[in-house]
């Protein structure tokens, strides 16, 4: 059933994003982004505890990247340094265990919250990007960021209209969600220092990584059983195909394109929660997660202005 995406995904990212500068990019990661925001159903469909969803993740990946790799000579274009190899199997770790937790928070709340705490991601990686510059953040940034945590704190119902929650044991889902989210933020940093690997290669060794990690404590799949095919479909779609397209497409959108679209992924996961539940989310998690597009939003293109004001003055000053 995973045939034809991933016969268009074969193809070359070039051919692949022919017919625009902009257009046919931007539908291709919007499908990418619609994707990832079906992982909680599929984690669902799995049944499974989240150590075994996440390794047998790792493993159908790691089979599914291997081979786009070969295809695409991705293992003959990268050059891998000392340096480069240790800093992939970090990020590979810090990226195992963020799906890990994610799956965890799948498992102790509902979809909605679990993405919405995930997606304090671009916060988190902020405020780590400033311990490492030793640099604080501008007052407008930390005041978005005081503002994305008010929504968070609202989208989960930590806080609603009628006063604080009391039940703590709730808090459990979306605090595994946060912190599968700073996970990610590591990741994402660390892979701006493994020059010379290829994304997928890249990908493929963080894979195997997890799969060699987790498997002794994961559980066994039961091959007679139709739920194993949704874990697979986490393996071949959501980390080979849908990493495939962002690899492709994300190079060719402006930061502001990529900004918005990234806000698809939990529109679809609500949607997704609402077929799987019924449960519409209340005022209380609309309104945070209006706040959290809007903070994220604000943070992203304070970010692009001023990656655009360094070249510019890097321009005059040549």
């Amino acid at each position: 059933m995973f045939a034809p995406c991933t016969m268009v995904c074969m193809q070359s990212p070039t051919r692949l994003l022919h017919g625009g500068a902009h257009g046919r990019p931007a539908v291709l990661l919007t499908i990418a982004m619609a994707g990832w925001g079906t992982i909680g159903l599929f984690a669902h469909g799995a049944d499974a505890d989240p150590v075994t969803i996440a390794a047998w993740r790792c493993v159908f990946a790691a089979a599914t990247l291997a081979v786009m790799s070969i295809v695409i000579g991705a293992f003959r274009s990268s050059r891998f340094t000392r340096r480069a190899v240790l800093v992939t199997l970090a990020g590979g770790a810090a990226l195992v265990a963020n799906w890990v937790l994610l799956f965890a928070a799948f498992d102790r709340t509902t979809i909605t919250i679990a993405t919405v705490s995930y997606h304090m991601e671009p916060f988190l990686l902020v405020a780590i990007g400033a311990l490492i510059a030793r640099r604080a953040p501008s007052a407008r940034s930390v005041a978005w960021l005081v503002a994305g945590f008010a929504g968070l704190l609202l989208a989960t119902r930590f806080v609603r209209f009628d006063g604080l929650a009391h039940d703590g044991g709730s808090f459990v889902g979306p605090l595994a969600g946060l912190g599968a989210g700073l996970l990610y933020a590591i990741a994402t940093l660390l892979a701006k220092y493994t020059d010379g690997i290829h994304p997928q290669v890249m990908t493929l060794m963080q894979c195997g990584l997890g799969a060699l990690v987790l498997l002794p404590f994961a559980g066994m799949l039961d091959w007679s059983d139709s739920r194993w095919g949704w874990i697979a479909a986490l393996g071949i779609i959501h980390t080979g195909v849908l990493y495939w397209i962002l690899y492709a497409a994300a190079r060719r959108l402006p930061t502001t394109t990529l900004a918005a679209l990234s806000f698809v992924n939990p529109a679809v996961a609500v949607l997704t929660d609402v077929l799987l539940t019924g449960d519409l989310p209340t005022l209380e998690q609309f309104i945070g997660i209006a706040v959290i597009v809007a903070s994220t939003l604000a943070i992203t293109l304070k970010q692009e202005e001023h990656n655009g004001r360094t070249r510019h003055d890097v321009e005059v000053a040549a």
